[in-house]
């Protein structure tokens, strides 16, 4: 009997120790049933398989927005927000202890793709622009980026 308390208490621990919080807010389009924008098409998806990942995505007011969110290793961290026009936002950390803060908004036709695959890595992306496309890759150790697009 014992030992189901302590398999309980276990997978409750192991459960919690990968956090991921998501928001989505989807409206109706403003064409009035006019020929107007039609509804948000969000998806979000969040894969983490290590220990102590967190994963925070907002997608507000996003037509036809993606975020695919998947974290392998452990001590990944991953702050992502849309809130632009056809959107795609995908995120690979497969290392340990890498972050990245990622931001869209009112980006029309854009696209942020982020891979990591090391120790330490931190990424800070933000587009404004319309028309944008961001693809960043860090292999190794402790390799800083920060990209801006207006």
């Amino acid at each position: 009997m014992n030992f189901f308390k302590i398999a309980a208490i276990a997978a409750v621990v192991v459960s919690s120790s990968a956090m991921a919080s998501d928001l989505q807010f989807g409206w109706p389009g403003n064409g009035g049933g006019h020929g107007g924008n039609s509804d948000p098409q969000s998806t979000l998806k969040v894969f983490q398989h290590g220990a102590n990942n967190s994963a925070t995505a907002l997608q507000a007011d996003a037509r036809k927005s993606t975020t695919d969110i998947k974290q392998y290793g452990s001590g990944n961290f991953a702050d992502v927000g849309q809130g632009a026009d056809d959107a795609t936002i995908t995120l690979v950390q497969k290392g340990h202890a890498n972050s990245a803060t990622l931001d869209q908004w009112e980006a029309k036709g854009s696209t942020i793709d982020v891979s990591q695959y090391g120790y330490k890595n931190n990424a800070t992306v933000n587009q404004t622009a319309a028309a944008s496309s961001v693809d960043l890759t860090q292999i190794g150790y402790n390799n800083q980026a920060n990209l801006q697009q207006h």
